[in-house]
């Protein structure tokens, strides 16, 4: 039996025909931007003061009915806002989530809106990649369209932005920046004009789904929150107070004690837990304690203001459930206190006590948290909310339904929940035969959303990376927006280990949409599409070139997934009279080697291996020729509980 170097097979380059066919392809451009059509989805939002009169205006876009994409500061000190559509229509609209932070915000509006753009991946893009800006600039020349190329991406107080050479105005705030395809990959924000073409626009990856974010959706309701009016003597009108304030958030001060009651009155969370709101100012500088505690819910702290690059976000720094954040703030204020719940149990409700104290006081960390939910928790078992907990080295199969979350891109999710380890990397994986699937990771100590498409095998989605720390972490299983509201059955599972992650071009290069799936005749030779088998069954495929290709050696390697239990043994046999047969099992606690690959074991230049599952997960088997150039053809595939003997006989086949 021959050894092999196992080069992980995701990072490998998939499906290319050998070099001579390649000479007569030409490459393929994506069509272009349909200009009259995008124009549509771009509209100008104008900033109302308290009266109703026009203030400032900018640009948006619809992403999806109901809901319009623009830059946060359009809406700078303003108390409403409207949008006018490309053919002089008037709408009042708005705020559903916003993040000053990253200056975006995401408006409501009624009605169906002419045309929506989709939203593209900004991580894909490359310095020098061609982009088209649609904006309103001076807020009198709607539908301006300007073209140029991303400079640079740079990341400014953990935000990332594409620096852009596109021709931008006053009033093109918000505008969308599309790439060659005409999907979003950026948000117009800003320009330097003592420079020239020195543009900036917020990566999109960093705010999609905005207001499925619990804080997003708190800032974007104080965004347009009507000023203290103050009567000026000698004036009959009104003139906007210089702090601010709100008059809709209660005030606590530093040294005050408030006890309250979260009710079913309250607002509500896009994830469905209540929230209330309060403010404070505080000394620059001077450290401060805020407690938050409930013998009747989960509570969760969060905390928002000048001066902060993100959210203040914490469950359990206090004692026992209750919520704690202790540090010095750097400006005044005023900051903005969300007396929130964890989403499990489902819409939990009950009194809290919420204090701010001179003084900072320990905050504990994950390890010592000494949370001990009240029996509430039993009543969350079987809630539709209730975020599932996944653990490293599980595998979930799960469905998206027509009942699950929607996105403003119309697309479903479903909510999970792990623990990272500490200081080792792992990689979660999510692949579906069903839908396209989009993997998105968030966390409280992550500066953006993870999001990914296609890089895991195939159409499947693929992270991969050591957490700063053990979390906890949420997993969103998504879908593509196109084609909408997909549903299905899906793989979820997460394996210590880091495994390669495709990106850029090879991330699509070998992504074959369901419908391309069904067209290629289905069963197991249907192209890249995904193969799985269970023990006790044999399946017949074919190897093909449409497979992935192993360039160290030229030949097609095929993968086929198949749950493991820790302990068990199996038997995989690898048969055809196309090619030499050659197999090699991956996954979870295997690290390479000869133990789980064979060439010959199977007799008459079959293949057989014997393993143990090292550990419970999705493991792969991956059907692959010895040394043939380019060989492809029928084969059979299976797998039996057990082991069985090898065979010592030597192959005689004779190599084309």
């Amino acid at each position: 039996m021959r050894g092999r170097i196992l080069t992980p097979l995701a990072a490998l380059v998939f499906a290319f025909p050998p070099p001579t066919a390649l000479m007569s392809q030409q490459p393929t451009r994506p069509a272009p931007i349909n200009i009259p059509l995008a124009r549509k989805a771009v509209v100008t939002i104008q900033a109302l003061d308290a009266s109703g009169q026009l203030m400032a205006s900018g640009t948006g876009f619809f992403v999806t009915e109901g809901y319009v994409v623009t830059a946060a500061h359009v809406l700078e000190d303003a108390a409403g806002c409207r949008i006018e559509m490309s053919d002089g229509q008037q709408q009042r609209c708005a705020v559903a989530a916003a993040d000053t932070a990253k200056d975006v915000a995401m408006l409501t509006v009624s009605g169906s809106p002419p045309a929506t753009l989709r939203w593209g991946s900004s991580e894909s893009m490359k310095d020098g990649d061609e982009v088209t800006v649609i904006s309103n600039p001076l807020g009198q020349l709607p539908g301006t369209v300007s073209r140029g190329i991303i400079s640079a991406s740079r990341v400014v107080r953990g935000t990332k932005l594409l620096q852009i050479s596109a021709a931008i105005s006053h009033g093109s705030s918000g505008a969308p920046v599309l790439n060659a395809r005409g999907q979003v990959i950026g948000i117009v924000r800003s320009t330097i004009e003592a420079g020239q073409s020195l543009n900036f626009a917020t990566a999109t990856d960093a705010i999609r789904n905005l207001n499925n974010d619990q804080v997003a959706v708190a800032d974007g309701q104080a965004l347009l929150t009507p000023k203290n009016i103050v009567a000026s003597a000698g004036n009959s009108g009104a003139a906007r107070a210089s702090t601010g304030t709100p008059v809709s958030l209660p005030q606590i001060s530093i040294g005050q004690t408030i006890t309250g009651n979260l009710t079913g009155s309250d607002s509500l969370y896009p994830d469905t837990t209540y929230y209330k709101m309060y403010q404070f100012t505080t000394t620059p500088n001077q450290e401060i304690t805020i407690d938050l505690s409930s013998s009747d819910f989960d509570p969760v702290l969060i905390v928002r203001g000048e001066g902060l690059a993100q959210s203040i976000v914490d469950d359990d720094g206090g004692p026992g459930c209750a919520a704690r954040v202790s540090q010095a703030f750097l400006a005044r204020g005023p900051y903005r206190i969300l007396v929130n719940t964890t989403t499990s149990p489902h819409r939990q409700t009950g009194r809290f006590t919420l204090a701010i104290s001179q003084g900072s006081q320990h905050v504990q960390g994950r390890s010592e948290n000494d949370c001990s939910p009240t029996g509430a928790a039993a009543s969350s078992v079987g809630s539709q909310t209730a975020v599932t907990t996944i653990r490293v080295g599980e595998t979930i199969n799960g469905s998206l339904t027509t009942s699950d979350s929607l996105y403003p891109d119309n697309s479903y999710f479903k909510l999970y929940q792990f623990t990272a380890p500490a200081g080792r990397p792992v990689t979660i994986d999510l692949g579906s035969d069903d839908f396209d699937p989009v993997l998105i990771v968030r966390g409280s100590d992550l500066d953006n959303s993870i999001i990914n498409d296609d890089g895991g095998p195939g159409c499947y989605a693929r992270v991969s990376r050591t957490f700063p720390s053990t979390g906890p972490y949420r997993i969103l299983v998504n879908t593509t927006n196109t084609p909408e509201r997909q549903t299905g059955r899906f793989s979820l599972s997460i394996t210590e280990g880091s495994k390669p992650v495709q990106e850029g071009s090879a991330a699509t290069a070998d992504c074959q949409t369901t419908s391309a799936a069904s067209s290629s005749g289905g069963g197991a030779g249907g192209g890249s599409a995904t193969h799985s088998i269970t023990v006790g069954q044999t399946q017949q495929g074919s190897l093909t070139r449409n497979d992935v290709l192993l360039e160290h050696d030229t030949t097609y390697a095929q993968p086929w997934t198949i749950q493991g239990r820790a302990g068990q043994t199996i038997t995989i046999d690898l048969e055809s009279d196309a090619f030499d047969s050659y197999l090699f099992l991956r996954g979870p606690g295997i690290e390479g080697g000869r133990d789980f690959q064979d060439d010959d074991s199977g007799g008459n230049c079959h293949a057989r291996l014997t393993a143990t599952f090292p550990r419970n997960g999705e493991y792969e088997i991956v059907v692959n020729s010895a040394g043939e150039h380019y060989a492809t053809g029928a084969f059979t595939l299976s797998v039996t509980s057990g082991s069985k003997p090898k065979s010592v006989a030597q192959c005689r086949r004779n190599h084309q």
